[in-house]
């Protein structure tokens, strides 16, 4: 203790072992809090996954209407794509010659009316939006797959550079199984794509 800090108020802490061990403490109280938290997602994931194999998919068309109405908000999503074989240029019909009964009976429920209409409009929506994404990643992956079985690869890129079939899309799903294929121990297919991905690029505008 100097004589300018005769109370050792700027003296360097003691007790840094302590310190140490409190800091471990907390780490080891974090990382269960953390096990516990994912443990509690993983639960809530399985809960959901079970309540939504329990639910038996309507087969009729009135039954689908049906069965979306009663869906919850937050699962439309999911029965949208889950039904969507089910949505056929039929259902529609169905769904606006429902509307059409409903709104010209003698006692109509004009409630229920502008619930299939709304039901009618978030569907149409909701499909071009699924069967746009379904598109754009199975597109890709058939031009890739086009592009790495050619025989005459620098031919196949000079045809589908001029339709228009070379975008950023082919590029990722490319750059995508190339990671796969590094991270698997694969050098000489990675190699291989990699090889392809760079020709192709050129026929990218940036």
């Amino acid at each position: 203790m100097s004589s300018l800090d005769p109370e050792g108020i700027l003296a360097a802490p003691k007790g840094g072992h302590i310190t140490r061990r409190t800091f471990q403490k907390q780490l080891a109280e974090d990382k269960t809090l953390l096990e516990q938290v994912e443990k509690e997602r993983e639960a809530a994931r399985e809960e959901l996954q079970a309540r939504r194999d329990a639910r038996n998919q309507p087969q009729s068309h009135a039954e689908l209407v049906e069965y979306l109405l009663c869906t919850e908000q937050v699962e439309m999503e999911y029965e949208t794509a889950r039904c969507r074989p089910l949505m056929t240029q039929d259902f529609f019909g169905f769904l606006q010659e429902d509307i059409g009964a409903e709104r010209f009976k003698k006692n109509a429920n004009m409630d229920r009316v502008a619930e299939l209409e709304m039901l009618q409009e978030y569907l149409k929506d909701a499909v071009t939006k699924l069967d746009s994404q379904i598109e754009g990643k199975v597109a890709p992956a058939e031009r890739m797959r086009r592009l790495l079985t050619a025989k005459d690869k620098k031919a196949t890129l000079l045809e589908m550079a001029g339709n228009n079939e070379i975008d950023n899309g082919l590029l990722d799903l490319l750059q995508q199984n190339i990671d796969a294929a590094r991270s698997a121990g694969q050098a000489e297919p990675a190699d291989f794509m990699e090889k392809v991905r760079d020709a192709a690029r050129k026929f990218v505008m940036s």
